[in-house]
């Protein structure tokens, strides 16, 4: 389980980034929202990368007083940094991550990057695309209980980004998987969906209810969830006249439909 209560993360100077997160996390979730909304700072403090106020547990453990806890894994770029090039760094997470070669270029192999064709690149040296599905494959390579990805379609072509989402369904027990292209969101049909807007997380909400639903402004008796864009109060409802979540292809789009 991902457990996090009165979770409040600030920036340097105060400002605040995520506020006043609860929120459980049993299985796995897709979390959504506009690019700077506060999705991947949610994900970092999760993985102990920086600090937070409240509480974050993984299995019932405080991040904050966990370290080297290897069921989970992660594809965030700091991570990644620990050497200068990508047969190094697969060693390096061969001995403290446990990842399994054999696994990391069965999962490049899916698509059809040989491992022989990056192994002395730098791993600043590859495409964005390369970059996307190394790092990912690196996550799971270790087959973790917990896998956490921040926007693993992002810089992907459509093609394999069927091949990602099969990846993060068959990989680890619980996870989170984070997203602003609602176009992807159907593969994940029957997970939760959390929507993080300006630093406010909402949910839980069924990924195929949020995809039949639509954003009206105002509140209303029969709404899912209601949510703060902009200063304003929206509802989202169950079909309806408003900005149809199944049509919007972005959660980027957000603001400039609602104006």
């Amino acid at each position: 389980m991902i457990e996090l209560r009165d979770t409040t993360i600030s920036v340097g100077g105060g400002a605040f980034v995520v506020r006043n997160v609860n929120m459980e996390v049993n299985g796995k979730a897709v979390l959504i929202g506009p690019n700077g909304s506060g999705k991947s700072t949610l994900l970092r403090a999760i993985c102990g990368l920086i600090p937070y106020e409240g509480s974050i547990k993984i299995d019932g453990m405080e991040v904050n007083e966990v370290r080297g806890y290897t069921p989970l894994s992660c594809n965030l770029s700091e991570i990644y940094q620990m050497a200068l090039t990508i047969s190094g760094l697969l060693e390096i997470l061969e001995d403290v991550k446990g990842v399994d070669r054999r696994e990391f270029k069965g999962i490049l192999g899916r698509f059809n990057i040989s491992y022989e064709s990056i192994e002395k690149k730098p791993v600043f040296g590859l495409s964005a695309g390369q970059s996307a599905i190394v790092k990912l494959a690196l996550a799971l390579a270790s087959r973790p209980k917990i896998v956490i990805a921040d926007e693993p379609f992002e810089n992907v072509d459509p093609a394999r980004r069927l091949m990602v989402s099969s990846l993060l369904m068959e990989y680890g027990e619980e996870g989170m998987i984070v997203t602003h292209e609602l176009d992807m969101l159907r593969r994940f049909s029957g997970y939760d969906a959390y929507l993080v807007i300006e630093g406010v997380v909402y949910g839980p909400i069924q990924v195929e209810r949020l995809l039949r639903a639509s954003i009206i402004a105002g509140e209303s008796k029969d709404a899912l969830i209601e949510v703060t864009v902009g200063g304003a109060r929206y509802s989202i409802v169950e079909g309806g006249e408003g900005v149809k979540f199944s049509d919007m292809g972005s959660l980027n789009r957000l603001y400039g439909l609602l104006r």
